[in-house]
């Protein structure tokens, strides 16, 4: 709607009020674009540690990889003999990546150790136990995480010796706290809920075994086996032919 200063209708000169023509300069938009905040973490095992009572250390590489979904079960196998005097340590690696199109922070990571594992300080300088079971690490808080950029952490858990304990165990991290300069929530995560399923917690499983010998025992047999066989093939050759 047009008027002068007294209220009566006027014409513009080049624009119809209240009817939407293109072109027409009394009219005009404005385009928005609504982006969102994404952070995704993934954990996994890169190293098993076996320390023998004499000091001796074996370390093996998992191969294991962050896009690994799911991931294989990392098993060490040891002698009965030495449950009570091996000790076993787990490298494991945690990745925050920036999935979404605002740059923020991970500013905790917070992990779950199950029963079986236990956490040493002197192995992770850069974590905290809140108790038993529950240690944080906020060593990546000051890294800007831009859309599509990662950053890692890592977390040493050794095994709890006992023959109770030879089972599956599986370490869950999470972000439990995070940080952005517009206040947007993750857009499909809710950090520190330890809800499994969302994309800011993973898990990844160990194992822990007793090697049983029945490998070297059926090698055993099939040499007697075949002893006995060649034994009674020579025997046939001498006196039957």
């Amino acid at each position: 709607k047009n008027t002068d200063k007294n209220g009566k209708d006027i014409e513009d000169r080049d624009s119809t009020p209240d009817k939407w023509i293109e072109g027409e300069d009394d009219q005009d938009i404005e385009k928005i674009k609504v982006q969102y905040f994404d952070l995704s973490l993934r954990k996994w095992v890169t190293q098993a540690i076996v320390i023998d009572a004499d000091g001796t250390q074996t370390v093996t590489e998992t191969g294991h990889k962050a896009e690994d979904d799911p991931e294989d079960i990392v098993k060490v196998d040891i002698k009965k003999k030495k449950i009570d005097s091996v000790t076993i340590k787990f490298r494991y690696s945690i990745r925050v990546t920036n999935e979404g199109q605002i740059a923020g922070y991970a500013k905790e990571i917070k992990d779950y150790i199950p029963d079986g594992l236990k956490f040493i300080a002197e192995d992770n300088p850069t974590w905290t136990a809140l108790d038993e079971k529950t240690i944080v690490t906020d060593s990546a808080k000051e890294i800007l995480l831009k859309p599509g950029e990662s950053t890692e952490v890592e977390v040493i858990l050794t095994w709890e010796n006992s023959a109770e304990n030879m089972k599956v165990m599986d370490n869950w991290a999470e972000i439990s706290k995070d940080y952005n300069e517009y206040g947007s929530p993750d857009i499909d995560s809710t950090p520190n809920n330890r809800k499994e399923g969302e994309d800011d917690i993973d898990d990844a499983p160990v194992l822990v075994t007793v090697q049983t010998g029945q490998i070297q025992l059926y090698l055993g047999i099939t040499f007697i086996v075949l002893v006995i066989v060649l034994s009674g093939v020579t025997l046939i050759k001498k006196f039957v032919l």
